[in-house]
């Protein structure tokens, strides 16, 4: 049997070794870092070959180094999509799905979905899924559009086009100020989003939020009260270190 070292986002290969657990012809799955996971296939490599979680594989001789497959690179696997530079990072996707375990048939709102790729990694984990994308960038939208995104509207984040209590799952990638906005408009963004996020959200809803500006969003959780964080999860990648922070509701 082939052993093989795969690499995703530094913090989330606990979920990548969850996820090969579940193939039934990967075995000997252990965790080597944060960041990769060596694993043994015995028999079909379909599933594993469509798995998102990762971005490479590599063969490991027994004794040498892992020399890196390219044809099962995430692009190679995936397609090549056009982003622009503050576009969310792929496998960070699939890590924010995971983390808002949406199920088949939930509603699920992506309120900066940008150049949608929160939006197909919603539809590759949960086809059932009824996905919406907002952005108040036409431009981003239009790229969305072309990367095969449904569902688009043009609004903005503090005033989504949504009923109350519409919502299943909220999965998004703030602004952290650096590539797209800045702190000080995060001040008065923040506050704003949590609430939206508080009027769509159903009663049993899930929100997922990423960002580096991360004190600032902790304190608007606080304030605003009817959310709560249930789980933190720190991720680094081309030189950032947002954090995913998982919300539901305190009641």
């Amino acid at each position: 049997m082939p052993h093989l070292v795969l690499r995703t986002i530094d913090g989330a290969a606990d979920l990548l070794q969850e996820e090969l657990r579940t193939m039934p012809s990967v075995r000997s799955i252990r965790q080597l870092s944060a960041e990769a996971v060596e694993c043994a296939v015995d028999g079909p490599w379909d599933e594993l070959v469509a798995c998102a979680l990762y971005f490479t594989i590599a063969v490991r001789d027994a004794g040498g180094p892992a020399v890196e497959i390219p044809s099962l690179s995430w692009m190679r696997r995936f397609g090549r999509v056009e982003r622009l530079p503050w576009s969310t990072n792929p496998v960070v996707a699939e890590v924010l799905v995971r983390l808002a375990k949406v199920r088949p048939g939930d509603r699920v709102v992506d309120p900066f979905c940008g150049t949608g790729t929160i939006l197909r990694a919603v539809r590759r984990r949960a086809p059932g899924a009824r996905v919406v994308g907002t952005d108040h960038d036409p431009r981003a939208l239009k790229i969305a559009t072309r990367n095969q995104a449904h569902n688009l509207v043009e609004a903005k984040a503090d005033a989504l086009p949504l009923k109350d209590s519409s919502v299943d799952r909220v999965v998004t990638n703030l602004p952290f100020g650096k590539q797209v906005g800045s702190h000080q408009l995060n001040r008065a963004l923040y506050p704003a989003v949590v609430r939206e996020v508080d009027r769509v959200l159903a009663g049993d809803g899930r929100a997922v939020l990423l960002t580096e500006d991360k004190r600032l969003l902790e304190n608007a959780i606080q304030r605003h009260r009817a959310l709560k964080v249930v789980r933190r999860r720190l991720l680094k990648y081309n030189g950032a270190s947002p954090t995913a922070y998982v919300l539901t509701r305190t009641r």
